[in-house]
């Protein structure tokens, strides 16, 4: 007959059994109900982000596996030790996210949900304690049984701490498209209405923002940056007599520009009183996109003559006009016109000209004097183009047979962060998201990563149309609505220490 003590350790073994089997069959049963969001859930996770899609089923299996095994006597030992062993891995991966992770994630598992961090951290704590009780009364060899526990807790942590820079150099470096959401990364903080629909930015410098007007393009409006109206001022050209279809103003204090490629023309002024010179006029340099680069140097697309290629280069006013190409920027895949096509940024602070393809997964980095960089990645998966493009022979045009799949679709740069409105949805993200906001994802130039994905929310069912970013400001267009995001102090400072860095 059994001692007292043996049916005591029995109860206190069956009880802490049961307790596990409980909260494994409520965990995996919470899990299973809302999967979906429990994927989006680990796909935010700076530590299983890259291993989703795995560990969102193994974690399910793993956990009505145990519950299983726990149920019954004969293999209620080699259930405790698994328990033990999932609840110090639980364990650990909170240590982890709560003192060396850069943002803290949603937690997960139904009722357990509702916990903060800190309290899940002590929830888990005191079920990894059960566990390894359990398994030290069931086992006859004490000392050996601790010394494992011991050499479990040692390879387990170790096992977590290398998932976590593994994940984190995978989503930085090599994304598997799954997109990170960090709570407060941008804030929207201020609103207004621009009472049309044709406003682009123009420029901005310290306080004040300034607005092109494309039906009336010798406009400008500026606002101030809690977006409250400041002045209108009319450009006066030197001469008008251009047969104008495209024409674009940028802001470069002291200095203007106005330029319209279809002519082609560009003129100058200072914003001081809105008056226009001509600096380039009568020559065959037509261009199809401009940047300032420098008061006297603007880089510019434009078409090669024998192939209608689109090219890049740069126009510079000394003396006379000299004109630079930089041939192998633009890399062709199906037509080298349409399948170039793209976005240009300059940042003259850290002299970097950035191209982001439209229609593929890449953009360029390049010097002021068209010098390659490298070539980075957006984190989709579309390589290359995805166009159908026919050629007329009567007319010698090219021409899109049927709509493109647009990747990038609106871009800002600035202090080394670029901003890449994307049209595709993500593994693991909510699609009811996509319907209520535009996703802008968040890249580091400098280092050539992806950092994180923040939400511009639509107005009126319009999508953001146009971005501007100064300082840890990042500006939206929005149908005829100006907003005004506030971004945090993670990307801004994760941006000035590269900066520093790559000044050092």
């Amino acid at each position: 007959m059994k001692s007292y003590s043996s049916k005591s350790k029995e109860i206190v073994v069956e009880i802490i059994s049961v307790l596990l089997i409980l909260l494994f069959v409520y965990s995996a049963l919470s899990k299973l109900l809302e999967f979906q969001n429990f994927q989006a859930q680990l796909g935010q996770s700076p530590l299983l982000s890259a291993y989703t899609g795995f560990i969102s089923y193994a974690v399910l299996i793993v956990e009505f596996i145990i519950a299983l095994v726990l149920a019954f006597p004969k293999t209620r030992f080699i259930g405790l030790l698994s328990s033990f062993v999932l609840m110090l891995m639980f364990t650990a991966y909170i240590i982890v996210i709560l003192n060396y992770s850069s943002f803290v994630p949603c937690s997960c598992g139904g009722i357990l949900e509702k916990l903060g961090w800190k309290e899940h951290l002590v929830f888990n704590i005191l079920f990894t304690i059960l566990a390894a009780k359990a398994c030290l009364i069931v086992t006859t060899n004490k000392l050996k049984m601790l010394l494992e526990l011991i050499i479990i807790i040692i390879v387990g942590s170790s096992i977590i701490v290398v998932l976590y820079i593994n994940s984190e150099n995978t989503m930085h470096s090599e994304n598997p498209f799954i997109r990170r959401f960090i709570q407060g990364s941008a804030t929207k903080i201020a609103e207004t209405d621009l009472k049309s629909n044709s406003q682009y930015f123009a420029g901005v410098n310290g306080s004040t923002i300034y607005f092109g007007n494309s039906k009336a393009p010798l406009h400008i409006t500026t606002f101030d940056t809690v977006l409250k109206l400041k002045h209108q001022y009319k450009i006066q050209l030197e001469r008008e007599d251009f047969p104008f279809s495209a024409v674009q103003v940028r802001v470069i204090p002291p200095y203007f520009y106005l330029m319209d490629g279809t002519v082609p023309v560009i003129y100058r002024g200072n914003i001081a009183h809105w008056k226009a010179k001509l600096i380039m006029y009568d020559n065959n340099y037509y261009f199809s996109k401009a940047e300032i680069i420098a008061p006297d140097k603007i880089v510019f697309r434009a078409q090669e003559v024998k192939s209608l290629n689109n090219i890049l280069g740069t126009f510079t006013f000394t003396d006379s006009l000299n004109v630079h190409y930089a041939p192998t920027l633009l890399q062709k895949q199906i037509d080298g016109f349409f399948d170039t096509d793209g976005i240009m940024h300059y940042d003259s602070q850290l002299q970097k000209l950035v191209y982001i393809y439209y229609y593929r997964n890449q953009f360029i980095v390049a010097d002021k004097n068209g010098n390659l960089n490298y070539r980075g990645n957006t984190i989709d998966t579309t390589t290359k183009a995805k166009l159908k493009v026919v050629f007329i022979k009567e007319t010698g045009q090219r021409k899109i047979a049927s709509l493109p799949s647009t990747i990038n679709q609106v871009t800002a740069f600035s202090n080394n962060l670029l901003f890449v409105n994307s049209k595709l949805i993500g593994r693991y993200e909510p699609k009811e998201m996509w319907k209520e906001a535009s996703i802008v994802d968040v890249y580091h130039i400098g280092k050539n990563t992806y950092l994180s994905s923040i939400y511009i929310y639509d107005v009126n069912k319009s999508k953001v149309k146009a971005m501007l970013v100064s300082g840890n400001n990042l500006y939206a267009i929005i149908g005829h609505h100006l907003h005004k995001y506030r971004l945090s102090k993670h990307l801004v400072t994760t941006s000035n220490s590269i900066q520093e860095k790559t000044k050092q």
